[in-house]
């Protein structure tokens, strides 16, 4: 029997600090997996709202960063995962985004994020490319995010594969 997959669209951030660092969340997919990734903010989009409304959305409530000026799509990725049960497969796409403060705040965290939430982390891109036993989404994320801090942004998105 297979199982039936929920399709849904999603806006992540690529969002950078003053010293070229990303933001990372670091999360339990699942309350029965162990593994754990580090992925950029961001989640589904809710009813009639555009993927850039979304990352704003997220970019609030996820780490309380309201005053970000959002840039481009300069990322996509499709994949499926299961969570709780359901099977998902989410497009996304990712917005790149500068921000002068490096503060966090996830008091905004909806209930379901604040159990898979372990905690956020500022990367400079040589932490990520040494980062040899840990779990990133999209996995190639030291790849893509070179160009975007040397400011080199894609004339379209590009698609980062899982």
């Amino acid at each position: 029997m297979t199982q039936k997959i929920v399709y849904r669209a999603a806006a992540r951030i690529v969002l950078l600090d003053p010293e070229d660092r990303i933001l990372l969340q670091h999360i339990r997919p699942s309350e029965d997996q162990e593994r754990t990734i580090w992925i950029t903010p961001g989640g589904e989009l809710a009813s009639g709202e555009t993927h850039r409304e979304a990352a704003l959305r997220e970019l609030r409530e996820e780490v309380g960063q309201a005053a970000v000026a959002l840039g481009p799509c300069v990322w996509v990725r499709e994949h499926e995962f299961e969570f709780r049960g359901t099977r998902y497969r989410q497009r996304e796409r990712f917005f790149l985004a500068r921000t002068e403060s490096s503060a966090i705040d996830s008091t905004g965290l909806e209930p379901i994020e604040v159990e898979i939430v372990l905690g956020h982390r500022w990367w400079k891109l040589n932490e990520i490319e040494g980062a040899r036993q840990t779990v990133f989404a999209p996995r190639l994320i030291a790849h893509f995010l070179a160009p975007l801090i040397d400011r080199r942004i894609p004339e379209k998105p590009i698609d980062v594969g899982i």
